[in-house]
């Protein structure tokens, strides 16, 4: 198959996920695979350009994969180009759905580019499957949030077919808009093997940590209903009993500040660590300097029709794993997969250290439980050959 993914972020600086894992797994598996992207810049600018651009590059998470990307007219991807690329991508997106020969279009963007792919597939031909991993209008504020529910439910309820990562998102994009078209869930595919690579290894001291600290650890994007700034909150009173307590935030977002300025107000500097993004090569080592890895998501609409890969990654790495109890990870997870469940951000802190204080041969245990449910649940050969199947079942 000729297959065109459409995603609205940058493919060569976005943390790695499904939308990285789907396009070099096709192209593995011999589908002539093209990427067309969103040239966002996460720190200096590119030169703009106003002409389409297109060049083979390697795979982020499989090197051996290569697929043809493909970068809109820009301005240098600053802030700015959010706003225009709805009309300045307009005439190549056009033309590339009309003229590329595909057999079929995988969609992730929403607002930027996605309702015009809908609309021009719709009037070329070219069957859609919309890919639903979150709710966009959701994810940041943004005062143009009312528009980009409208694109939502208009790529809802207008692609060929919608694709879901867990049950709740499929039963939230159905209900939204009132989709009647064909819906249904696919598991995303997750390099198990590569969190579970026990060669990748990270020395506590190179992020100050002694080896007899007791390290809790989030790694992902920092986002306002990441839950992070009520569990610094909540753990304050706990650095002062346990002084061995560390707190290690992988990645970074727009929570930061916030949760610097708790760190510097608390006086926590020497107790919570930022990294930063480290590379996807170095994440599984960086997993393992956990005791207990945390996802504290609040529970809204937003993260319960999520499906966040970092609990899976946690599981492969070999960490128990506290998080908060939302609808999409529980309904696949259930409760004997190791996992440990909280009502909310504060309830995961309480819970983390608790798990602290467990024998370890009781935290040897959880960790066989997850390890099991997560290569049980998330094969990657299973996931890619499902959502081929998927590609390959509509006209």
């Amino acid at each position: 198959m000729r297959i065109l993914f459409v995603h609205e972020v940058n493919y060569r600086e976005k943390v790695i996920f499904e939308m990285h894992e789907f396009p070099e797994l096709l192209a593995l598996r011999g589908h002539e695979v093209s990427f067309y992207h969103f040239p966002e810049a996460s720190g200096e600018r590119s030169a703009p350009s106003l002409r389409t651009t297109r060049e083979r590059v390697r795979g982020r998470v499989h090197p051996d994969a290569n697929l043809e990307l493909i970068t809109p007219p820009h301005l240098g991807g600053g802030g700015l180009d959010r706003y225009l690329a709805p009309v300045i991508d307009v005439p190549g997106l056009r033309r590339e759905i009309r003229d590329g020969g595909y057999d079929v279009i995988v969609l992730y963007a929403v607002p930027t580019t996605g309702w015009q792919t809908v609309a021009f597939a719709k009037r070329f031909g070219v069957p859609v499957v919309f890919r639903a991993l979150d709710v966009s209008h959701l994810i940041r504020r943004t005062p143009v949030a009312p528009l980009i529910r409208r694109a939502e439910h208009y790529v809802y309820r207008n692609a060929s077919l919608l694709s879901a990562n867990n049950p709740a998102m499929a039963d939230y994009c159905v209900e939204a808009s009132g989709r009647t078209g064909p819906t249904q869930v696919d598991l995303p595919p997750v390099d198990l093997s590569h969190f579970a690579d026990e060669g990748v290894r990270i020395d506590r001291s190179t992020i100050g940590l002694r080896e007899d600290d007791e390290v809790l650890l989030y790694m992902g994007t920092f986002f306002e209903f990441s839950g992070l700034d009520t569990v610094l909150e909540a753990l304050v009173p706990e650095f002062a009993r346990r002084p061995r307590l560390r707190v290690v935030l992988v990645g970074g977002g727009e929570l930061e500040p916030e949760l610097r300025r708790i760190v510097e107000r608390e006086s926590l500097g020497d107790r919570v660590v930022f990294t930063g993004v480290v590379p996807y090569a170095q994440l599984p080592g960086y997993l393992r300097l956990a005791d207990v890895a945390i996802n504290p998501f609040r529970p809204e609409l937003v993260t319960h029709v999520a499906l966040p890969h970092k609990v899976l990654q946690y599981m492969a790495a070999g960490v128990p794993v506290v998080s908060t109890a939302l609808h999409g990870i529980v309904g696949i997870l259930g409760d004997d997969a190791g996992v440990t469940w909280a009502a909310e951000p504060a309830a995961v802190a309480a819970e983390a250290l608790a798990l602290l204080d467990t024998p370890a041969e009781h935290r040897r245990g959880i960790v066989e439980r997850q390890r099991d449910t997560a290569l049980r649940t998330f094969s990657e050969a299973a996931s890619v050959s499902g959502f081929e199947e998927t590609l390959r079942s509509i006209d």
